[in-house]
């Protein structure tokens, strides 16, 4: 569909919320696109609402610029979520907090989504005593289903099961947070302030007063690690120590380890390896689309490209 700024498109706090913010270059950048070129993108929408292309919108609404929008059929919010999530993820330009994030939602909303198709509810919990001839299997069925919807999301994002099984854990626990203080979340999302798996899910069992605390330190700092005190107490006893020393001392300081990022990305490159060697054993190439041929050789090109780059790096390294 083509329509002018006069179409008035709806926007959820609840999808928007799964888009990475544009920083302001990249923000005025498209902006100097749209009003060059036009918006050559569609908005992707559903029942009138945005799904992607909330910053396409804004520009052309401001500037009268007509745009194309994309209708997709989704049976529900979840459905939404979950297609956000996964589009987000195959983005370049987002931080590895703000890709944990999307990996924990899409597993955690397509298992509300499995829930909705087991309207019985039962899961690995439910007292044996009561269950209706049948409703083990029904029971172990879901278990399985929902075994597999890890197994799927790990394979796209080249982690482990366990690895996306540990993210839904990060992502409720930011889900908490923002319930108490919406501020901290895009700060954590962003990258700019690293805080470890296990003390975003410490700062979720805080009080709102106590993550207000946290967050005034927040902006009052200059360095870009915080460094969340274990200790609940320290908070709530002594709620200046939270804005008074913006200079963490060296023991407060997290370990370096020079070595981190290579040995994740190491772990990653076997993943990858596995991935394209059970694509060669599994799939019948002389026979897929050219559509999906093209886009496989850009992609292996492009990752090839990346690797000599890596070389290379590595070469001057030595």
């Amino acid at each position: 569909m083509y329509y002018g700024s006069h179409k008035q498109l709806k926007i959820k706090k609840e999808f928007k919320n799964l888009i990475r913010p544009l920083h302001q270059q990249e923000y005025l950048q498209l902006e100097e696109n749209i009003l060059k070129d036009g918006c050559l993108d569609p908005i992707i929408t559903w029942n009138g609402y945005i799904v992607d292309g909330h910053n396409r919108y804004e520009i052309c609404t401001k500037h009268d610029i007509p745009f194309n929008t994309v209708e997709i059929a989704f049976e529900c919010d979840e459905e939404v979520i979950a297609w956000i999530c996964a589009n987000q993820l195959g983005r370049r330009n987002i931080s590895n907090e703000t890709r944990r994030f999307l990996i924990g939602m899409q597993y955690e909303t397509e298992k509300i989504l499995q829930s909705k198709k087991n309207p019985n509810g039962l899961n690995q919990y439910s007292d044996s005593d009561d269950l209706a001839p049948g409703d083990i299997e029904k029971m172990q069925g879901a278990s399985v289903s929902t075994h597999k919807t890890a197994e799927r999301i790990a394979d796209e994002n080249h982690v482990s099961t366990a690895t996306v099984q540990k993210y839904a854990i990060y992502t409720r626990a930011l889900e908490t947070i923002g319930s108490k203080e919406p501020e901290l979340v895009p700060k954590i999302l962003s990258g700019r302030y690293k805080i470890s798996h296990n003390n975003i899910v410490e700062m979720s069992h805080l009080s709102a007063e106590e993550l207000s605390k946290i967050n005034q330190r927040l902006n009052r700092r200059k360095n870009p690690y915080l460094q969340y005190s274990k200790s609940r107490n320290a908070i709530q006893n002594n709620p200046q120590a939270l804005i008074k020393n913006n200079s963490p001392s060296v023991k407060q300081m997290p370990e370096f380890d020079p070595d981190a990022e290579v040995t994740e990305l190491t772990l990653t490159m076997s993943s990858w390896i596995s991935s394209i060697n059970r694509t060669k054993v599994n799939a019948n190439l002389a026979i897929i689309s050219e559509t999906a041929k093209t886009k496989l050789i850009s992609s292996l090109h492009g990752l090839e490209s990346t690797i000599n780059e890596m070389l290379n790096l590595l070469k001057e390294a030595e």
